[in-house]
């Protein structure tokens, strides 16, 4: 006999994602671990193929082994901070998108803006960072 399952206990389906060399690779670069953390979390279940740095020395690293398509940074890492750390990136990986997050957001944005590059205030919302993510991807201007 086979028991019923309520909808509480059914097993959810499960989640087709591309194959893994078909999703686009993000990588968030955050000094404060868990806000590093929860970010990547929401872009890997946005379907993304995410990696993690705590400093722009650590992603500058993984940025020489690993292709990606986004690099998500804060500005104020401790060290190299990450305008410096674009800097970098682009040197190594040209065809690389930035976006940018600050907690300092007034001045930040403003610096943002002036040079065209995306910006996302702290704190935001993890569907304003998914959003921002695909709108660098597909080159749409940010609002």
């Amino acid at each position: 006999m086979t028991p019923i399952l309520s909808p509480w206990t059914r097993p959810e389906p499960a989640k087709k994602s591309a194959p893994k060399s078909l999703r686009q690779r993000v990588l968030v670069v955050e000094d404060e671990l868990i806000i590093g953390e929860i970010a990547a979390e929401a872009l890997t279940d946005a379907g993304y193929e995410v990696f993690t740095a705590a400093s722009a020395e650590e992603a500058e690293i993984l940025l020489r082994d690993v292709s990606v398509d986004v690099l998500f940074t804060d500005i104020n890492l401790g060290g190299q901070d990450g305008f410096e750390l674009a800097q970098a990136a682009l040197s190594l990986q040209p065809l690389l998108s930035v976006v940018f997050t600050s907690g300092r957001s007034r001045i930040c944005h403003g610096l943002c803006a002036s040079a065209g590059m995306p910006f996302l205030a702290k704190p935001y919302r993890l569907t304003e960072l998914v959003e921002t993510i695909e709108r660098a991807l597909t080159g749409t201007p940010t609002q």
